[in-house]
C-alpha cells in the first residue's frame, strides 16, 4: 500500500481543429504558388498600368536629348556625359514592343553626314523608323552636288521627301569655307558703312550731317525740276505777255483746205501762222518759237501750288540705309555676296520648295452639259493639308578665335556667343521660308550640333 497521496488527474489535451489545421499553408505550398504567379504571362505590372504611364515611361527609356550619328565614327574612348537609351525594353515582348518602338523613332533625332545614309538607314532598320520627324543633316560645302539630287527630288525613291515622309523639323548645319579677304572687308569696312540692298550707303556709323545733306540736294533737285516744268510746259508760251497771263488767246480762225506739208510746218512751229489776227506780242524766248498745247496753265498752277506748300523740314525719301543705321548689317553683308546666294540662298529654295509646297486652293471648273448650263466647283484636295516642316539652316565658318573676338566686338547686337563652345552665331531671319543662322566658329574641330550637355564631339 502506497502512503503516497494519489495526484490530480491533469487536464486532458485538446484535439487540434482538423478544419483549421487544413488550410494553414505548409513551406512547399507557399513556394508553389510564388512559382505560378512568377511563371503567369499574363501578370506585368508595366502592362497593368494605363496607357498614358506606359508611354511616359517608354519616353523616359528611350529617348534622348543628343542625336543619333549613324553610321556612328565617335572613338570609344571618349567620355559620354549624356544619358543612353535602354532599348532592351523593346525585346520584352511583343506588346511593349509595338508600343514602344514609334516612340523610338519618332521622338529622337538622327544625324546623317552622306545622303545615302538616309536612304540606307531607312532599309536596313525596323519598319516604324518611316516615323521619323527629327532630322540633322551634316554637309559640307564641297559635298554640296552629292546632296542637291537628293534634297530637291520630288520622287518616291532615293530622296528626301520619300524616305521621310513623317518630317517636321530640318536642320541643316552647312559648313562652308570663307575667303580671309571677305572677312577682312567686312571688319575693315564696319565703320565706313556697306552697300544697301537697294542702293546708296548702308552705314552703320555714318553721321546725321550725311543723311541732311542728302535731303538738301534731293530738294534741290526737286524744285530744279517744278521749276523748269512751269517754264517749259506750264507757261505755254505766254509767260513773258504784256498783258493778262491768265488770259487765254482766242484759237485762230480755220484755214480752208490747207496742205498737209504746210500744215505740218506750222504744228512744228516752222512757220505758217503769220496771217493769224489775234496774237499776243511775246518777249522773243532765248531759245526761239514754242507752239504749247493751248490750255496747260491748270498743271502749270497745281505745280506750283505744290511748290510753294512744301515744309520746311521734310521726312527724308524713304532710301535704303539713309533713314538710320541697319540693325542687320552683319547679316546683309552675307546675303548680298554671290557665294551666299548661290549656295545658301538656292539650298533654302530647294528646300522649301520640296517640303513646304505651296498650298493651291480648290480647282473650280465650269462643266457645260447639253441638257443644263450651271457651274459646278469640285475641289480636288479633300485630304487635310501637310503640317508646316520647320527647316533651319546653320552656315558654320571657322575664320578663327581672333576673328571671332573681333567679330563679337564689332557686331554686338548682332552675335550671340554660345558659353560652351565659345563660338558666335546670328539669330534666325527667314530667307524664302527657311531659317537661317551664321555661325563663327572660334576653334576648327568642333561644332555645336555635337556639343550636349558640355560634351565636345569632332566634326571630321
Amino acid at each position: 500500500m502506497i502512503d503516497a497521496p494519489p495526484q490530480s488527474p491533469s487536464r486532458p489535451a485538446r484535439l487540434r481543429n482538423p478544419s483549421h489545421s487544413a488550410a494553414l499553408p505548409t513551406p512547399t505550398v507557399l513556394q508553389a504558388q510564388t512559382d505560378e504567379t512568377q511563371l503567369d504571362p499574363s501578370f506585368s505590372l508595366l502592362l497593368s498600368l494605363p496607357r498614358e504611364l506606359r508611354d511616359r515611361v517608354y519616353t523616359y527609356a528611350l529617348v534622348s536629348s543628343s542625336p543619333f550619328l549613324w553610321p556612328t565614327t565617335a572613338p570609344e574612348s571618349l567620355p559620354s556625359k549624356t544619358r543612353s537609351i535602354n532599348v532592351g525594353l523593346l525585346r520584352t515582348n511583343k506588346q511593349v514592343h509595338n508600343e514602344a518602338v514609334d516612340i523610338l523613332y519618332s521622338q529622337n533625332k538622327f544625324l546623317f553626314t552622306h545622303p545615302s545614309d538616309c536612304n540606307v538607314f531607312r532599309v536596313i532598320t525596323s519598319p516604324a523608323s518611316v516615323n521619323i520627324q527629327s532630322v540633322y543633316f551634316r554637309i559640307k560645302d564641297k559635298d554640296l552636288g552629292l546632296w542637291t539630287p537628293y534634297l530637291g527630288s520630288k520622287s518616291g525613291e532615293r530622296s528626301l521627301r520619300g524616305d521621310l515622309p513623317k518630317l517636321r523639323s530640318l536642320w541643316v548645319f552647312l559648313r562652308w569655307t570663307m575667303c580671309p579677304h571677305f572677312m577682312s572687308r567686312i571688319l575693315t569696312e564696319q565703320h565706313g558703312g556697306f552697300v544697301g540692298p537697294v542702293g546708296g550707303v548702308q552705314g552703320g556709323a555714318t553721321p546725321y550731317g550725311v543723311h541732311v545733306a542728302l535731303q538738301q540736294q534731293t530738294q534741290h533737285v526737286v524744285n530744279q525740276l517744278l521749276t523748269n516744268t512751269q517754264i517749259v510746259g506750264g507757261a505755254g508760251g505766254h509767260a513773258h505777255a504784256t498783258g493778262n497771263a491768265n488770259q487765254i488767246p482766242p484759237p485762230p480762225p480755220p484755214a480752208p483746205a490747207m496742205p498737209f506739208p504746210q500744215f505740218m510746218q506750222g504744228a512744228l512751229g516752222l512757220g505758217g501762222h503769220a496771217h493769224h489776227h489775234h496774237q499776243v506780242h511775246l518777249i522773243p524766248h532765248a531759245h526761239g518759237q514754242h507752239n504749247h498745247p493751248p490750255n496747260p496753265r491748270p498743271l502749270a498752277q497745281h505745280l506750283q501750288q505744290g511748290e510753294t506748300n512744301i515744309p520746311v523740314q521734310q521726312t527724308p525719301l524713304a532710301v535704303s540705309g539713309v533713314n538710320g543705321p541697319n540693325p542687320h548689317r552683319l547679316y546683309s553683308a552675307f546675303i548680298r555676296s554671290n557665294r551666299f546666294k548661290l549656295v545658301v540662298e538656292s539650298l533654302c529654295l530647294q528646300l522649301s520648295d520640296v517640303l513646304n509646297p505651296k498650298i493651291t486652293g480648290p480647282l473650280e471648273r465650269k462643266s457645260s452639259s447639253k441638257s443644263s448650263t450651271t457651274t459646278t466647283t469640285t475641289t480636288t484636295d479633300s485630304t487635310p493639308s501637310k503640317p508646316i516642316t520647320e527647316i533651319k539652316i546653320v552656315c558654320a565658318s571657322t575664320p578663327g578665335k581672333r576673328q571671332v573676338e573681333r567679330l563679337l566686338s564689332n557686331f554686338p547686337d548682332e552675335l550671340v556667343l554660345d558659353p560652351v563652345t565659345q563660338d558666335a552665331r546670328t539669330r534666325f531671319r527667314r530667307m524664302h521660308g527657311v531659317e537661317v543662322s551664321l555661325e563663327f566658329n572660334g576653334l576648327s574641330s568642333t561644332h555645336p550640333e555635337m556639343v550636349v550637355a558640355g560634351e565636345v564631339t569632332l566634326w571630321d
